[in-house]
């Protein structure tokens, strides 16, 4: 999921005769942000109520499946090889077909994952981006990403899939509804995926007068189903995931993280999940709940949500969205023991 304001706040409408961006503001009467204010002025005044919220759910799903394994350190020597133009991908990366799924309002951000898929195919790698809707419900967006398995599968094409934030949990449903697929995946790489859900998604549904706020503005703003958040809440993810596990004979890598820094532009964010709860957080998601059971995991404390996906400001972000994906499909095409020999 990439960086979005939560609470959206309206600009003033543009003056007269001023050009609007397509798709946003096309006149005061009638532009999304209009009916957002109008919709707003009709709701009743909501109440500081916001109960326990998110409190005791983090990481839930760590005692009923097989633990992660930490290959933190293997990582850390990868990823200085790639910073130093050295090449790390295996032989075979070229034979599989790269499928990328966005996260949440992925269509609504520019240069989103395009770093990521600009260093894939500088290294010869074909790339594909899966049409999921990014303001969408997992169940239809599973779909999506299952017809891209099947035109690959067609051509006689393997696939290694690459999902960050709410893409990687469309991307990891997809195998677990669809078992006759996972043998023509050869590797899931899961950045930021909130497999056990989204402290920020959580709070916003569980919290009345947030989910009045979203209710109205998801669709009004960005012409998305509310529900879609509500998906990546922490009772939902439970349901999930306990009526169909994650399957463990796909070779999968996932990375989670958290920042708590001035320098972070999801710092708002990253404090609010710190202050109320003390726990780890990237902003949106904690890094507990981005670690896949039976996956190999990379733990950073030096990244945001947005790092993984989004080129940042020199001074302000620690990554390039192109090393970090580079480094975890590299780690994703070796051979797990090797990673644990060196990591």
């Amino acid at each position: 999921m990439p960086r979005k304001d939560l609470v959206p706040v309206a600009p003033p409408p543009p003056p007269e005769g001023e050009n609007s961006a397509p798709n946003t503001l096309r006149t005061p009467e009638t532009g999304a942000v209009a009916r957002l204010l109008r919709s707003l002025r009709g709701l009743p005044e909501a109440r500081r109520e916001y109960g326990p919220g998110s409190m005791g759910l983090a990481g839930w799903f760590k005692a009923e499946t097989a633990p992660p394994t930490d290959v933190t350190a293997r990582f850390r020597e990868v990823y200085q090889r790639v910073r130093e133009d050295e090449p790390v991908l295996p032989d075979e990366a070229k034979r599989h077909l790269y499928l990328l799924v966005k996260g949440m309002l992925g269509d609504e951000v520019p240069s989103y994952l395009e770093d990521n898929q600009r260093r894939l195919e500088k290294r010869g790698l074909e790339t594909r981006e899966v049409a999921v809707d990014t303001e969408g419900r997992l169940t239809a967006n599973v779909e999506v990403v299952r017809d891209a398995l099947l035109d690959a599968i067609h051509f006689g094409r393997t696939v290694v899939l690459v999902g960050h934030s709410k893409g990687g949990v469309e991307a990891m449903s997809t195998l677990s509804l669809h078992p006759e697929l996972r043998r023509h995946v050869r590797a899931m790489v899961a950045l930021q995926a909130p497999f056990g859900g989204s402290v920020i998604a959580n709070d916003l549904v569980a919290t009345p007068s947030l989910r009045r706020l979203l209710d109205v503005a998801f669709p009004s703003l960005f012409q998305g189903d509310a529900a879609s958040v509500e998906d990546l809440s922490y009772a939902k993810r439970m349901e999930f995931v306990r009526r169909h596990p994650y399957p463990a004979d796909v070779p999968t890598v996932a990375l989670a993280t958290s920042r708590l820094s001035r320098r972070s532009l999801m710092r708002p964010l990253c404090a609010y999940v710190n202050e109320r709860y003390g726990w780890a957080c990237d902003g949106l998601v904690n890094a507990v709940d981005a670690e896949v059971p039976g996956s190999r995991v990379v733990r950073l404390d030096d990244m945001d949500h947005a790092e993984a996906a989004l080129t940042g400001l020199p001074g302000f972000s620690n990554y390039y969205p192109g090393d970090i994906t580079e480094t975890m499909v590299a780690l994703a095409l070796e051979s797990p023991s090797r990673g644990l020999q060196q990591g």
